[in-house]
């Protein structure tokens, strides 16, 4: 009898956060986060969303027009890292790992590094985002929290993540156009 578990703690993690992601309603892109401690306890899940209250119904929420701030869903969203933070169980975070889906942006950055995480895994990171990575990679470092991809970290974390991605993709229902 072979008494190990299936997948390893970086795979656990990465998939709530992949599992989290799913709950979005954001259909440009669907985030996740999965707060884990130091003793691999899962601290607090998040995706991104509207705040509470919030109509998901109401098509201003979901504009796509980024030149006004009005009518641009980035004026909305709740980032998943930032929601994760605010489900949290218990506090502190310090010493703890975010997993996240995508690569965090500088506000996320911000919000990461007040908690006391210590550590970003991260699934995929926008190229096209450059300047905006840079900030973020500085704040990190500046702060001493270790900012890795998943991929790099535990190579068979990585393709099994991707896996799981795929499969949540294909059997997600149908939407109606």
């Amino acid at each position: 009898m072979d008494n190990k578990p299936l997948i390893p703690w970086h795979s656990m993690f990465m998939g709530v956060a992949l599992l989290a992601a799913a709950r979005s309603k954001d259909a440009r892109k669907r985030n996740g986060a999965c707060i884990a401690s130091s003793d691999n306890k899962i601290l607090g899940v998040g995706y991104n969303g509207l705040p509470r209250g919030c109509n998901d119904a109401d098509p201003v929420y979901w504009g796509d027009d980024d030149t006004d701030p009005l009518n641009s869903r980035h004026s909305y969203i709740v980032h998943a890292e930032v929601n994760a933070i605010l489900n949290c169980v218990t506090l502190p975070l310090t010493g703890s790992t975010i997993y996240a889906t995508q690569y965090p942006c500088p506000r996320c950055a911000q919000s990461i590094i007040q908690v006391g995480i210590r550590r970003v895994v991260y699934l995929e990171k926008k190229p096209h985002h450059g300047a905006s990575n840079a900030a973020t990679e500085k704040m990190l470092a500046d702060a001493g929290v270790a900012l890795v991809q998943l991929a790099e970290l535990e190579p068979p974390s990585g393709a099994w993540c991707d896996q799981l991605a795929g499969f949540i993709e294909a059997h997600a229902p149908a939407r109606d156009g």
